[in-house]
């Protein structure tokens, strides 16, 4: 019966090692992990070497950064810069287009009188006229 187990877990995938059941993907994540601190303790002794290279390029990555956001800032200056001079261009025809009705206004207005002051005097000799 023991014989009939083994073959059914090595269908499914796993092998008996000592009484333990231990699937494929078990033994990639151990070899993985075992790979990881291979790794870890190679990078420690390699750390001496590649660290000024590291060093340099976060200084670089971080000048860049600063460049960057002082352009950013630059460019952000100069839209305010037009949209305040955009506004202020607005307000100054609206300034300019509420004077401009104003004086055509004064001018209706003096045309008017003129022409009531002439059809005043034409009546009035129209009146002295029909009476004489």
């Amino acid at each position: 019966m023991e014989h009939h187990d083994d073959k059914e877990h090595q269908e499914k995938g796993k092998e008996i090692v000592g009484g333990i059941h231990i699937g494929k993907k078990d033994l990639w994540m151990m070899a993985g992990g075992a790979l990881g601190v291979l790794a870890l303790m190679g990078i420690g002794k390699a750390s001496q070497k590649i660290r000024p290279a590291a060093v340099g390029a976060v200084k670089e990555g971080y000048a860049f950064k600063e460049w960057l956001t002082g352009k950013a800032e630059k460019v952000k200056e100069d839209v305010e810069d037009i949209i305040a001079e955009g506004v202020h261009q607005y307000q100054e025809d609206l300034t300019s287009t509420a004077d401009t009705v104003k004086r055509e206004k004064d001018i209706l207005e003096k045309i008017e009188r003129i022409i009531e002051e002439k059809l005043g005097k034409a009546a009035k000799s129209g009146k002295g006229g029909a009476q004489a």
